[in-house]
């Protein structure tokens, strides 16, 4: 068979650097590591073909060329997802849709001729021969929670590595915590599953060989969700980081008792992490018991994100407003915790309740669930809160503007560096990174409408510690993103929405509910 394999289009956000990836000459920020990974697993005997419509577009004559069209993707991506469906099915050809958001919602793809719910290792065989037979159901249901270890290398051979500023590979799914809010052990349990280290070596070589060479990110959503395995994992990268003569460095994603363990942070940054992206959330005790993150309950925030760039990671971290326990106050608090932590990528979105998650139940037998499931962080959000919606739209805009002020980063910029080491790896700029930051240093520097505090922020990095000075201009370049983004997109939508939309003057009804009481930590 022919099988065409297309990863549907992300909407602008936060996440998708698109201002940025301008300056470096890069379509995307990452590959389509899903896609590539099931194409690894699909018969050895078909033609395979890969789109990714965030770095290229989709003919209809690769579609028609194919014998069946597989979709994956994610919530975030459900419009273009289902944009690829209706031209499939205008086209005549059989498409298959499977990944997170088909998970979760399989009963949103009637329109797609086969919906694959659940993990494809294990299973994706018998689907694919029932496809071939002509036979294969509308919903095919995966093993539950297959072991990772049968996941083959994922086959990055694909993509035209070119397009992507990094590149991606997975170790873990499933994390140990029970956050009220999060899908991820919905989808992938609480017990974690690790691939082999020799596994990990195997994809390595795999990005290696394409040519590919410095950031790989690490996508697991805790990547120390079992710490017996991954300090098992990390003498192995090193390893191999000094055999192939660091050409990687690495960032992923994990819990802030990350913060707790002196030994492991250490050896992570000896094994070439950089960067690690942690769910902070609130700066709320009451909004943190709420939400069950029994993890960030354990001393203060500030002081725990501060030992871990102390031992040389930097620090990107994700919060959200709209919790029950949150009053007006929280939009200062949250400022207040971002700038004393010194975290620079501060990723602040507003409360959604996720498909299957204990939020959503608990909002359903409240009768407080909206008829919509928001996928943007522009005021819709998909329950009745306790704050009111103009408030919360209000303070969100205002905590935004306050993030993304062009001084207000440069300097929680200047400050992170300040606590965080100079990388002892770091391989001197390449060409092209050279003339990335000459693109940056012209476009911000001469043209941005924060010139002036742009070069304010360099002329202070090279007066305290000129060897810093490419770091930051790195930190500088990402942030065009953020300041930009923020001004001539974000702000100016939360204000059509306060100006021009009918909110409610109290957050829908709905009442406080009764304080949460966290249960005990069970990892």
């Amino acid at each position: 068979m022919e099988a065409l394999l297309v990863w549907p289009e992300f909407p602008p956000t936060y996440w998708s650097y698109s201002y940025s990836l301008r300056l470096v000459g890069k379509r995307c920020l990452l590959p389509p590591l899903p896609l590539i990974t099931v194409a690894a697993l699909l018969p050895a005997d078909w033609k395979l073909r890969l789109v990714d419509l965030n770095a290229e577009s989709l003919s209809d004559q690769q579609i028609r060329a194919a014998d069946v069209v597989l979709i994956s993707g994610m919530l975030a991506q459900r419009r273009s997802m289902h944009q690829v469906i209706a031209r499939c099915r205008a086209l005549g050809v059989r498409c298959a849709v499977g990944g997170p958001y088909a998970t979760a919602v399989p009963e949103d793809f009637e329109a797609a001729d086969h919906v694959f719910v659940g993990e494809a290792e294990g299973s994706i065989g018998e689907f694919c021969r029932q496809l071939e037979q002509g036979r294969a159901p509308h919903r095919f249901q995966g093993l539950d929670k297959p072991p990772i270890t049968d996941s083959p290398v994922p086959r990055y051979d694909l993509l035209n590595v070119d397009s992507y500023l990094h590149m991606a590979l997975q170790y873990s799914r499933g994390c140990p915590f029970s956050c009220e809010f999060c899908d991820i052990i919905v989808m992938y349990g609480r017990r974690p599953r690790v691939k082999a280290p020799e596994q990990v070596e195997a994809e390595l070589d795999a990005i290696a060989a394409t040519g590919f060479r410095g950031s790989v990110f690490f996508v697991d959503d805790n990547f120390i969700g079992n710490k017996k395995e991954v300090r098992a994992l990390i003498p192995h990268l090193r390893r191999w980081q000094e055999r192939k003569d660091w050409p990687f460095f690495f960032y992923t994603e994990a819990s802030l008792n990350l913060a707790d363990d002196e030994a492991l942070m250490k050896s992570m940054v000896d094994a070439g992490f950089e960067s690690v992206f942690i769910g902070i959330e609130s700066p709320s005790a009451d909004s943190i018991a709420e939400m069950h993150k029994v993890q960030n309950m354990k001393g203060d925030i500030a002081d725990r994100v501060h030992r871990i760039l102390e031992h040389g990671m930097d620090v990107w971290a994700g919060f959200i407003v709209g919790f029950d326990s949150d009053t007006p106050s929280i939009f200062d608090e949250q400022y207040d915790l971002i700038e004393k932590a010194a975290i620079p990528f501060a990723m602040v979105g507003m409360l959604q309740a996720l498909p299957g998650t204990a939020l959503t139940r608990r909002l359903e037998k409240e009768g407080r669930l909206r008829p919509h499931i928001g996928t943007d962080q522009f005021g819709h959000v998909n329950f009745d809160t306790v704050l009111s919606d103009k408030t919360l739209v209000a303070g969100y805009r205002r905590l935004l503007q306050k993030v993304y002020e062009p001084r207000a980063y440069f300097d929680r910029v200047r400050a992170m560096l300040a606590r965080r080491p100079q990388p002892r790896w770091r391989r001197r700029p390449t060409a092209a990174q050279i003339v990335s930051g000459a693109r940056a240093l012209i476009t911000q520097g001469l043209f941005a409408h924060y010139r002036l505090e742009y070069l304010r922020f360099l002329w202070k990095i090279w007066r305290w510690d000129s060897s810093r000075l490419v770091e930051a201009l790195m930190r500088a370049g990402a942030g065009h993103h953020f300041i930009e983004y923020t001004r001539k997109v974000v702000a100016p939508r939360l204000e059509a929405i306060l100006n021009t939309e009918s909110l409610p003057a109290l957050g829908g009804g709905a009442a406080a509910p009764p304080a949460v009481v966290c249960p005990d930590e069970s990892a």
